[in-house]
C-alpha cells in the first residue's frame, strides 16, 4: 500500500506541472480586443505640420492643429486630408458647433465678421477645409494653428493602425502678397486605435 503522504505529494507535482504548462499562475492580461482611445504621435519634421491639440483631445475624440512654418506669412489656407472611415469619423472640433461643420479657426487668422471664409466639407473618408481672412493688408504668422479638424474613434474597433493622410496636390496656401502657393506639403503623425 502505498502512504497517503507519497499520493498527496504525488498528486500536488501533477498538478503544478499541470499548471505551469497551461502558462503558470494566472495573473497574466491579454491585449485588449476593443480599443477604447485614438492615439496620435504628432510629426517631427516637415513645413506645414498636423499636431495633436492636446487640451481638445479627449481618449476617444482627437482635435488636429494644422501649423505652419515661422518664416512665412499667410491669409489662408485650403487643406484635404484622408483617414481609414471605417475606424475613425471626421467631426466637429466641439461639441457646440453647428451640425456637419467639421472644421475650426485656429488662432492665426483673423477671420472677421461674417460671412467668414471656414468650410469643412466631408465624403467618405476625405476631409477638404478651408479658413481664410478676407483681402491681404494683414498678413498672419503662419507659425500657429491655422485650423482644427477632429476625428472620433468608432465604436467596436481592434486596436491597431489608422491611416491618416494629407492630399499634398490638393493643399494650397495663400501667402502674404496674396499668391496662391500649390502645393504645400502637409506632413501628418501617426494614428493608432488603442
Amino acid at each position: 500500500m502505498i502512504p497517503m503522504t507519497k499520493l498527496l505529494s504525488g498528486s500536488a507535482a501533477l498538478a503544478l506541472m499541470a499548471l505551469l504548462a497551461c502558462g503558470g499562475g494566472g495573473g497574466g492580461s491579454s491585449a485588449p480586443t476593443t480599443a477604447t482611445s485614438l492615439a496620435y504621435t504628432d510629426p517631427t519634421t516637415g513645413t506645414y505640420l498636423l499636431k495633436k491639440n492636446v487640451a481638445l483631445s479627449s481618449a476617444t475624440h482627437l482635435v488636429l492643429d494644422l501649423v505652419g512654418p515661422a518664416s512665412t506669412t499667410g491669409t489662408g489656407v485650403t487643406a484635404t486630408f484622408s483617414a481609414d472611415a471605417t475606424r475613425a469619423a471626421w467631426a466637429n472640433v466641439a461639441a457646440g458647433d453647428p451640425a456637419n461643420t467639421f472644421v475650426q479657426n485656429g488662432t492665426a487668422f483673423s477671420l472677421g465678421a461674417s460671412p467668414q471664409i471656414l468650410k469643412g466639407k466631408v465624403s467618405g473618408g476625405a476631409l477638404q477645409v478651408t479658413a481664410a481672412q478676407k483681402g491681404i493688408a494683414n498678413p498672419a504668422s503662419l507659425n500657429a494653428p491655422l485650423l482644427r479638424v477632429a476625428l472620433d474613434l468608432r465604436a467596436s474597433q481592434p486596436p491597431g493602425a489608422v491611416s491618416l493622410g494629407a492630399d499634398s496636390a490638393k493643399c494650397q496656401m495663400i501667402d502674404g502678397t496674396g499668391a496662391i502657393v500649390v502645393p504645400i506639403t502637409v506632413t501628418v503623425g501617426t494614428l493608432a486605435a488603442q
